[in-house]
């Protein structure tokens, strides 16, 4: 029995809605002003000579419990839930039938079925060193990573996710589209404009990005030429198409329709006085901080003419005191060079024991006449 065939997908990943509810100006209502989807643009990828085979990932049940049920386990098996496929080097080359994953340059694992097992993590991809296109739309990817190998990626499709902040893209600079329909987006990083200097073709449809000002760090895109935010509650905004005409000034479609010269005409009149304006209270700003630079240098000055004359007090101090140093040491040297003067009571202690010993010897001698004398008196 044969499968239901699977919706078929608009030009950015989505399910084609029905003309009748589109509005009277919005550019899918007309099949003309549609762009090429990502499956028409991987397949004419691979049309191209060296640019390898665009793998199409099955949607055939018997694929789907093999690609869940046929992998090796891991160590990390509790985040392993029913219903979530993984991405393994062994599933990549089985649905692109090659020997080695330095060969593989575009890769389509977008899974638009209902109730099929999706894949939830990013994994397994450092080999493929010379991916241009990668398709993830239509799963359940929650965070954008381990993607810091695939330097030569041109175009990366993840719509339809569950991705709330965008990163892990810092290193992309040959990136020119860039795919995030349909996820939880509220806010553009900053680096997004600095480090995506070849992005030339964004989609933030049906995110919820609210403010017109979060859509000025756009600004620096020097090659953006077409951007998508419908669905998101700033296109409601009054002004909104303008304003992003006026200011991201490289578009060349918003939203799927091309901007006429009429628009931009439009956009500078309505915006260019409060441009002015804006510029004038900037300019206005920075005199403030200039003057009140100046006013911290002034003070910065003084408190170092302080602190110069405060040294120099120190400084002056300090000579006075090596030479005060100086004369006591050159003082004791003095006096340890001069002989050492006798202790009048200590010599007359000793010349007063010079004279009770000589004393003592003299009655001792006067003592031995005496015993002499009286033995020849006797004999």
């Amino acid at each position: 029995m044969k499968k239901a065939a699977s919706p078929r997908v608009t030009p950015w990943g989505g399910t084609r809605s029905d003309p009748s509810m589109l509005g009277p100006g919005s550019s899918l209502s007309n099949p003309r002003s549609r762009t090429p989807s990502p499956s028409h643009g991987l397949r004419s990828a691979a049309s191209r000579p060296g640019l390898g085979s665009s793998l199409q990932l099955s949607m055939t049940e018997e694929e789907s419990q093999d690609g869940a049920d046929g992998e090796p386990r891991s160590e990390n098996d509790e985040r392993r839930s029913p219903g979530v496929r993984y991405i393994t080097e062994d599933l990549i080359k089985r649905v692109s039938k090659q020997d080695s994953l330095a060969f593989v340059r575009s890769l389509n694992l977008s899974l638009a079925k209902s109730g099929s097992k999706k894949f939830k993590f990013i994994e397994n991809l450092e080999k493929c060193e010379r991916l241009q296109v990668l398709n993830l739309n239509h799963n359940l990817i929650e965070k954008i990573e381990k993607l810091e190998k695939l330097h030569r990626l041109r175009e990366l499709h993840l719509s339809h996710n569950r991705i709330r902040k965008i990163e892990g893209l810092e290193h992309m600079g040959s990136l020119q589209l860039l795919n995030l329909a349909g996820n939880n987006i509220e806010h553009l990083p900053l680096w997004l404009a600095k480090r995506l200097r070849s992005l030339n073709t964004l989609n933030l449809q049906g995110n919820n990005i609210c403010s017109l000002h979060e859509l000025l760090k756009l600004k620096p895109l020097k090659n953006l030429t077409e951007l998508l935010l419908m669905e998101n509650p700033v296109f409601n905004l009054p002004h909104y198409r303008l304003f992003l005409v006026f200011h991201l000034r490289t578009l060349e479609r918003l939203d799927g329709q091309v901007i006429t010269q009429q628009e931009r005409e439009l956009a500078y009149q309505r915006f260019h006085m409060e441009e002015v304006e804006r510029l004038e209270q900037d300019l206005e700003a920075r005199r403030g901080e200039v003057e009140s630079l100046r006013e911290e240098q002034s003070i910065a000055l003084q408190e170092l003419e302080q602190q110069g004359a405060l040294n120099q007090s120190l400084k002056l101090q300090c000579q006075e005191q090596k030479q005060c140093q100086a004369e006591l040491e050159r003082e004791l040297e003095t006096k340890n060079q001069l002989p050492a003067r006798p202790d009048p009571v200590l010599d007359a202690v000793w010349k007063l024991k010079q004279k009770m010993m000589e004393l003592t010897r003299a009655c001792q001698k006067q003592y031995e006449l005496e015993q002499e004398l009286a033995f020849h008196k006797y004999c």
